[in-house]
């Protein structure tokens, strides 16, 4: 899409800087698993997912509700529990924790279930913050002002009115 004539970007294209374009909302999505499989790599070092993975995990939240285009702001809010629900146990699975007694079972569930639980209270205050920051940018810095007004009515002609 191009800019209009006044060479702004338009109010639902933008990211939290209104003189640039916002990511769509895949990219935001892409951009969030980027850095926390960041932060996975460099806790692999350690074995267990620690700081490296919390701090670019809520990070990346955050910046992707500041750069995401204001269109997709639903999108960066609801993503931080479906990315964390996702990639955790990924990396558990990946990583063969609880391996060697079948798939699926009791100690497998719990051995990847357990990291999940306990990353709760990362997974909630980020999913917070992320939709206050998403709502603070829809309803407070960027005002749906821009919002074409409603058609006024036309009254009939003349010749139609009786």
């Amino acid at each position: 899409m191009s800019r209009r004539r006044s060479g702004r970007v338009p109010a639902d294209e933008r990211s939290v800087v209104s003189s640039m374009r916002g990511l769509p909302a895949w990219t935001a999505v892409l951009l969030t698993v980027a850095i926390s499989l960041t932060g996975v790599a460099i806790d692999s070092l350690s074995g267990e997912l620690g700081a490296a993975f919390t701090v670019l995990f809520f990070v990346s939240c955050v910046l992707a509700v500041l750069m995401v285009s204001r269109r997709s702001l639903f999108v960066a809010g609801v993503q931080p529990p479906i990315v964390m629900a996702v990639l955790v146990p990924l990396v558990y699975v990946i990583a063969g924790v609880g391996g060697g007694s079948g798939l699926f079972s009791r100690t497998q569930i719990i051995s990847i279930g357990l990291p999940l639980a306990t990353r709760f209270p990362l997974m909630i205050t980020t999913t917070v913050v992320v939709i206050a920051l998403a709502l603070i940018r829809a309803y407070v810095l960027e005002p749906r002002n821009s919002r074409p007004l409603a058609r006024p009515q036309r009254s009939a002609p003349a010749h139609a009115r009786r």
